[in-house]
């Protein structure tokens, strides 16, 4: 089986083609939290703050799913093993996002004028 590399033109094309994925509605939500935000208009600023808030607000929730697992509250491990998840994989993302603006900032300091 051969590979096709991911420049070449029918896989560009075959890229164009694909539909945009629908955003998840989170587990226990009748709808989404934020509708008809205009992302055009968000600023960077906007942006890192949203990711900050995401991670805090995992953080938080994985704190309570601890509480009331030693309480005993809590009968579906499924769902608190998620919210971990969700809470490394939103970490993970704001320190990759991180770590790209400064990489993106000192190429552009270092940039001979």
């Amino acid at each position: 089986m051969a590979l096709i590399p991911l420049q070449s033109h029918d896989t560009l094309v075959r890229l164009d083609r694909m539909s945009r994925m629908h955003t998840m509605i989170p587990m226990g939500a009748t709808q989404l939290p934020v509708e008809n935000v205009d992302v055009s208009k968000a600023s960077f600023l906007d942006i890192f703050k949203g990711m900050v808030n995401n991670v805090i607000e995992t953080n938080e929730q994985v704190d309570r799913d601890a509480i009331d697992l030693m309480l005993g509250n809590i009968d579906d491990l499924a769902t608190v093993q998620a919210n971990i998840e969700k809470a490394n994989t939103a970490v993970d993302v704001l320190v990759t996002f991180k770590n790209e603006v400064l990489s993106a900032y000192n190429s552009i300091i270092n940039m001979q004028i």
